[in-house]
């Protein structure tokens, strides 16, 4: 079962992101953002109206803004994520924005975690990696753009922040589901000021409300797959399998988009994805 739940979320982020992708290019990255992630909020909210023991939100206290400070991270990260996608290759772009696992890692170690061998060689991969993916170029002769390549490195920067946040300080306040919901929250109140402000606050394009609602679903099937997996007691075999959602995006933009890496991105791409599993099993066996 366990095995399965990390497949299951993997597919779900690797799909959720490339969707993504595809909604950006379509409605602009801050209409798609407001537009799914309002329709994440609706159905996690529906989740924990039967689950309302599970919102652990009792007064404006330190864990909260912590979490909202994680949730605004996390919110440019996806902005950006988009904003990669949208001008760049899938395949490229998705492993470079993994590496925020990398970053996560490096605030955890100068939070006082400790720094073993394993830690050390994913950290080397992950870096080895994005250099190769970004600076080679494709199989075609052209280099991936210098803007995609900046949006995705931003959005891995912020979600390592956003995520460190909240797992070491907001989720040990607020629970998971609760921070989770104090993020879609969060995102849809500053997406919708921003497109207010904007006058672009309209509704959705009916030909593209099928993707949009997809890309909410996959993703809060992504989230609860990983963590009803981690019931299990297995919890590195689905934390590392799920890191491989990268390595889905990859696969779509290959096979949907026809996407051609050269032989040196696609060597970036696996040392980056082997960079974050590794990285991802190192607290599961200091753990253990």
């Amino acid at each position: 079962m366990a095995i399965l739940m990390g497949l299951i979320s993997a597919l779900c982020w690797g799909s959720t992101d490339f969707m993504a992708g595809q909604a950006a290019r379509q409605v602009g990255v801050t209409r798609s953002l407001f537009y799914s992630q309002s329709f994440g909020f609706l159905l996690l909210t529906a989740v924990l109206a039967f689950r309302p023991a599970s919102l652990r939100i009792a007064a404006i206290d330190t864990g909260l803004l912590i979490a909202i400070v994680a949730a605004i991270c996390n919110l440019v990260a996806m902005a950006a994520l988009l904003k990669a996608l949208s001008i760049g290759k899938a395949s490229v772009v998705a492993p470079i924005v993994s590496l925020y696992g990398a970053v996560t890692t490096l605030l955890a170690v100068l939070g006082g975690q400790s720094v073993t061998g394993m830690t050390v060689a994913g950290l080397a991969l992950c870096i080895v990696g994005a250099s190769l993916a970004s600076m080679s170029k494709s199989s075609g002769g052209k280099a991936e753009s210098p803007g995609s390549i900046g949006f995705a490195m931003l959005s891995a920067l912020a979600f390592g922040l956003g995520f460190w946040l909240q797992g070491a300080f907001a989720v040990k306040s607020l629970g998971v589901l609760g921070a989770l919901w104090i993020y879609y929250l969060t995102a849809v109140v500053i997406l919708f000021l921003l497109l207010v402000g904007k006058r672009k606050l309209v509704a959705p394009p009916g030909s593209i409300v099928v993707l949009l609602m997809s890309i909410s679903l996959f993703s809060l099937v992504g989230f609860f797959s990983l963590a009803f997996g981690a019931t299990t007691g297995h919890v590195a075999i689905v934390t590392v399998l799920s890191s491989l959602a990268s390595g889905v995006t990859v696969l779509l933009g290959f096979f949907i988009r026809h996407e051609r890496p050269s032989q040196a991105q696609w060597t970036g791409i696996v040392a980056i994805i082997v960079g974050v599993v590794l990285l991802k099993l190192t607290p599961q066996l200091l753990a253990a």
